[in-house]
C-alpha cells in the first residue's frame, strides 16, 4: 500500500525496508520489532491488533501527497536528511561511482552529470539528471510544509 511513500523516504535518505506484497501481518510486525523499525500501515485492523507489539504508525491517506502529510503529522520526518544516498529500489547505501561505472552511463549523462553514485547491490549507476532537481524540490517542499517554513513559490 505504501511502497511509493517508502521509495520517496529512501530518496530522502531514510533506511526503509519494504517486504514483498502478501507478506503476512505477523511477519511484518515481528520484523519491525526485531529490527527496531517503525511500521507504516494503512490497515486499521493490523494497527489495532499489533499496536503493543511494534512501533506502528497508522496513516489515513489516499495518494502520495496525502500520505506525506499524514506521516508528517505523526512523525518528525526530515525529507532532506541525506537525499540520493540510498538506492530507491533496494535501500542499499549508494557509493560514489568509479570511472568504469560512469562509462556505463549514456554519453550525454556523463557529460552533464555533476554527481554519480553506484548501488553495489543492484549494480546500477544513478546520476543527477533533470529529474533529480525536480525530486529535490519536492523533498524540500514537503520539508517546508512539515517544518513550518515559507510557502512554496509557484513558477509560471
Amino acid at each position: 500500500m505504501l511502497k511509493r511513500l517508502g521509495r520517496w523516504l529512501r530518496v530522502a535518505g531514510h533506511d526503509v525496508l519494504m517486504l514483498p506484497d502478501g507478506t503476512d501481518d505477523r511477519t511484518l510486525v515481528r520484523r519491525a520489532h526485531a529490527e527496531g523499525r517503525t511500521l507504516l500501515t494503512r490497515d486499521r485492523q493490523m494497527a489495532e491488533q499489533n499496536a503493543a507489539l511494534a512501533d506502528l504508525v497508522l496513516l489515513d491517506c489516499a495518494d502520495l501527497d496525502d500520505c506525506v502529510a499524514a506521516l508528517n503529522r505523526q512523525c518528525d520526518i526530515d525529507w532532506m536528511l541525506a537525499p540520493f544516498t540510498r538506492c530507491m529500489n533496494c535501500n542499499a547505501p549508494l557509493v560514489p561511482a568509479t570511472d568504469a561505472q560512469r562509462r556505463t552511463m549514456p554519453e550525454r549523462a556523463r557529460q552533464s552529470a555533476t554527481m554519480s553514485r553506484y548501488c553495489p547491490h543492484c549494480d546500477q549507476v544513478f546520476w543527477d539528471g533533470s529529474h533529480v532537481a525536480h525530486m529535490r524540490r519536492r523533498l524540500a517542499s514537503w520539508n517546508r510544509r512539515h517544518r513550518g517554513g515559507p510557502p512554496d513559490q509557484h513558477l509560471t
